[in-house]
């Protein structure tokens, strides 16, 4: 039985809707969101900030395979008013990869801090819609927001009056999870020398038996 003309038509209007709003959602998903993209290396990251002219302020490591960098102000144009703020853009790295970037906004006190708040809170509504969830404990407050391999995190902290917007994309994210649940369960990777040394003889000299 042969299928109506209007049938099809409406068929291929519904497909092409559906195609559309797949492909506008996928353009929301921007993985450099601060000018630095997800997954690249520490030594490109400096790269960048360094073709950029930009001051790195703390570079610090917080374990074998942590690394946070702060650079001063920030590389990307943003529709915001930063304009005599002190801001500046952290970076965080595993494994070398970058995990999650974050602009960090500055406030002399409670009121500027508020500012502040509701600034980035309006920004990241109109972009991505309402937060997924939010949460308060002590001085910090959160706001949630969840797009494709992307988190979006608000920070607040009301001691000391600073405002984080924070990217954090989530495959990387996975594999330090992962990481750390086998360090928990006992499963994680030992270096081969430490483990030789460690659990057996091979680096002791002859004669060694523990004893000074």
């Amino acid at each position: 039985m042969p299928v109506p003309i209007k049938s099809i038509a409406v068929a291929l209007v519904l497909s092409f809707l559906a195609l559309s709003h797949f492909a506008s959602s996928a353009e929301q998903v921007n993985l450099a969101p601060l000018g630095f993209t997800f997954g690249i290396s520490e030594k490109d990251a400096q790269k960048v900030i360094e073709s950029r002219g930009k001051r790195i302020m703390n570079d610090g490591v917080d374990s074998k395979k942590i690394r946070n960098i702060q650079m001063q102000g920030i590389i990307t144009e943003l529709p915001l008013d930063l304009e005599g703020k002190d801001v500046s853009t952290g970076l965080e790295f595993y494994d070398k990869k970058l995990l999650s970037t974050a602009l960090i906004l500055s406030a002399e006190d409670s009121f500027e801090e508020l500012e502040y708040q509701n600034m980035l809170n309006k920004y990241l509504t109109e972009t991505y819609g309402k937060p997924v969830s939010s949460d308060s404990m002590l001085y910090f407050k959160t706001w949630t927001w969840h797009i494709p391999d992307v988190r979006i995190v608000l920070h607040t902290n009301t001691k000391d009056h600073t405002v984080k917007m924070e990217y954090t994309y989530e495959p990387v994210n996975q594999a330090k999870r992962e990481d750390e649940l086998n360090k928990l369960r006992g499963t994680d990777k030992v270096d081969p020398a430490r483990k030789m040394f460690i659990d057996g003889n091979y680096s002791r000299p002859k004669g060694y038996n523990g004893i000074f």
